[in-house]
């Protein structure tokens, strides 16, 4: 009879733990090259899509990725209108998601200049200069804690990162606050553009899942347990 039993509720562990990988997820994220962008084929790619899908695999995560305007992106993360995103910790409202223990990526944070503008090196030294920061990032909190609201009266919020390199090369601002690899991505519409930049923060981004995912606590300790 215990044999029976243990057989049993070894049955009923298989079943649920299949239960958990049937279940498809909506993976959702803004265009966000090259991170993460749409192909050729209307699939999103990048290389946040590459370092996510085999570990999501090996976990056992079934997912269906989905473009989300950045415009809608941080209230879809919120309200749970997506399952599965990646972000910096630390943005209000997201009481209600589950975290990775660790990142599996990391943004870098850099302000870039043209010739003749002062050298930065620390992201308080953006106070009280024209600076063009991009509509929708909240750059992992950084700014609230390094420069007063009273030093920001300059900051202008461009529609994206394009626009925001432009404003650069019109000399409406002095500088632009954006991460590394997008300003790179988009710095080859400008090849003959002397464009200077310096690192001034890493923010570590964390998967996350939205709690009103069935078994979302034990979804994520799987990725944890199989994130390298």
């Amino acid at each position: 009879m215990l044999r029976i039993k243990t057989f049993l509720l070894l049955v009923g562990l298989l079943g649920a733990n299949l239960h958990l990988s049937a279940e498809e997820l909506r993976l959702g994220s803004p265009f966000f090259p090259p991170y993460v962008y749409v192909d050729m084929d209307g699939e999103l790619s990048g290389l946040w899509m590459t370092q996510l899908s085999p570990v999501l695999e090996e976990a056992g995560i079934s997912f269906n990725a989905v473009h989300v305007p950045i415009k809608r992106f941080y209230a879809s993360a919120a309200t749970g209108k997506i399952d599965l995103f990646a972000m910096p910790k630390g943005r209000a409202g997201m009481e209600n998601v589950v975290f990775s223990e660790r990142p599996f990526a990391h943004f870098d944070l850099r302000a870039f200049w043209l010739d003749g503008a002062e050298n930065i090196q620390a992201l308080s030294q953006l106070s009280g200069h024209k600076v063009a920061l991009i509509k929708g990032y909240s750059y992992g909190g950084l700014l609230a804690t390094n420069i007063q609201s009273d030093q920001q009266l300059e900051f202008v919020t461009a529609e994206n990162q394009k626009v925001a390199l432009q404003m650069l090369m019109n000399k409406e601002v002095d500088y632009v606050l954006g991460y590394w690899a997008v300003m790179s991505y988009l710095q080859k519409n400008y090849p003959n553009a002397q464009i200077n930049n310096m690192k001034i923060a890493e923010l570590p981004i964390y998967l996350a899942m939205h709690n009103n995912v069935e078994n979302a606590e034990q979804l994520m300790q799987r990725f944890n347990a199989v994130l390298p």
